[in-house]
C-alpha cells in the first residue's frame, strides 16, 4: 500500500487546519497592556536580542497567521525595509508553527535580512499588549473587499493556513538602542498594516538610498529556504 498521501487525504488536512484557524484556543496567556512610548521594552528570554541592543535599534513586526495575504505584505515590506537599513535589527514574530512558519517563509521569498522569532503559545503577543480582535475586524466586508484587491493589484493572495489564529492582532513597535520603546502601532483590523517608516524615523533612521542584497535564499532555524510555488487565489483572510 503506497504510503503517498491522496489528494482527498491533503484536502480534508487542509479543510481542519482552516477551520481551526477560525477557533479559539481552550486557554490564552495573560494580557499586559500594550506598552507605551518611552516605557522600557517588555522583557522575556524569547527576544535576547533586546537584551543586547549595542549601537542598533530594533524594530518589530508581530504578524498575523502564516497564510494571510496581509501577514504577507506586511512581511514584504518589513523585508525590504531591513535591506536598506543595515543599521537596524529587524524581528517579525510568529505565531504559528516552527514548521509552519518556515515553510511560509520560504513560499513569500526568504527572510532577507529579518531575524524570525516563532512564537505558537503567543506568550510575546500578550506581554506586548497583543491579544484577540473582534470578527468584524478580520472576516468583516471590508476586510474581504481589501483583500480581493490586494490580490488584484499585487498579485498577494490568500495561503493555506496550517496553524495560528485569525483573530490574532498583529502591530508594530520600535525600540531605540537604551532599550525605550518609541513607536507603538497595533493594527486595528486584519488589513490594517503598521506603517514601520515611522518606526524607523522614531529612532534616528531615515530613507536610506544604499540598498544591499537581499537574501531570497535563506536558513530558516533548522529549515532550508527556497522560492516557492504561487498560491492559488483566494479572497479568505
Amino acid at each position: 500500500m503506497s504510503s503517498t498521501p491522496t489528494r482527498e487525504y491533503l484536502n480534508a488536512t487542509t479543510l481542519k487546519s482552516e477551520m481551526a484557524s477560525f477557533s479559539s484556543p481552550a486557554e490564552n496567556p495573560e494580557l499586559s497592556p500594550v506598552p507605551k512610548v518611552g516605557d522600557h521594552f517588555p522583557e522575556s528570554d524569547q527576544l535576547p536580542q533586546l537584551s543586547s541592543l549595542g549601537d542598533k535599534p530594533v524594530i518589530i513586526a508581530f504578524l498575523r497567521h502564516c497564510g494571510c495575504p496581509f501577514a504577507e505584505k506586511t512581511f514584504q515590506t518589513f523585508r525590504a525595509l531591513s535591506d536598506k537599513h543595515p543599521d537596524t535589527t529587524f524581528i517579525a514574530i510568529s505565531h504559528s508553527s516552527q514548521s509552519d512558519t518556515e515553510e511560509w517563509v520560504v513560499s513569500v521569498g526568504g527572510t532577507g535580512d529579518v531575524e524570525v522569532v516563532v512564537d505558537p503559545a503567543r506568550t510575546l503577543y500578550a506581554k506586548w499588549g497583543l491579544g484577540f480582535s473582534s470578527y468584524w475586524a478580520n472576516v468583516g466586508p471590508v476586510t474581504m473587499w481589501k483583500a480581493l484587491k490586494l490580490g488584484s493589484e499585487e498579485l498577494i493572495y490568500n495561503r493555506p493556513t496550517k496553524s495560528g489564529f485569525r483573530w490574532q492582532t498583529a502591530g508594530g513597535f520600535a525600540v531605540d538602542k537604551d532599550g525605550t520603546v518609541r513607536w507603538v502601532y497595533v493594527s486595528r483590523n486584519a488589513p490594517d498594516i503598521p506603517e514601520f517608516e515611522e518606526g524607523l524615523r522614531a529612532v534616528g533612521k531615515g530613507k536610506k538610498e544604499r540598498r544591499r542584497r537581499s537574501h531570497v535564499v535563506e536558513k530558516v532555524g533548522e529549515g532550508e529556504s527556497s522560492s516557492g510555488a504561487a498560491p492559488e487565489a483566494s479572497s479568505s483572510t
